[in-house]
């Protein structure tokens, strides 16, 4: 198995360097078994997002990247409510951060957008203000 890093999924996705974006191509349909981490894919909702990419292309990217049959995700439920979080209005790092949280846990912000947004979309874990003084 070998983990894809940000830049080969850039290319691959965007093809903003034919020869990059033809050996990802390559890579990608040869190799039986590829993973990423949740920060490459951080990462790469980032890059997409200062490459002018709208919220609804980077969630098509995301769902073409992370449904490639050879991909193996060890955070593959995370990863796809982050997805499905990001799809329906949260930040992409807070919908990560609240994924990769214990669902039993509670949540702790000063981000009051997030903490209504989470509650709107029924997020788990809880996501809850932090307590004034």
């Amino acid at each position: 198995m070998i983990v894809l890093d940000t830049n080969l999924l850039l290319r691959y996705l965007l093809n903003d360097d034919a020869a990059q974006a033809k050996r990802a191509l390559r890579l990608l349909e040869s190799t039986p078994l590829v993973t990423v981490t949740p920060t490459i894919v951080l990462e790469l909702v980032w890059v997409l997002e200062c490459s002018d990419c709208a919220r609804a292309e980077i969630v098509s990217a995301l769902r073409h990247v992370l449904g490639l049959p050879n991909m193996r995700l060890p955070n593959a439920a995370a990863l796809y409510r982050t997805v499905q979080w990001f799809e329906q209005g949260l930040d992409f790092a807070d919908a990560l951060h609240l994924a990769l949280s214990p669902a039993t846990a509670t949540f702790m912000t000063f981000d009051k957008d997030f903490a209504n947004k989470a509650k709107r979309l029924d997020a788990f874990p809880t996501v809850a203000l932090c307590p004034k003084a």
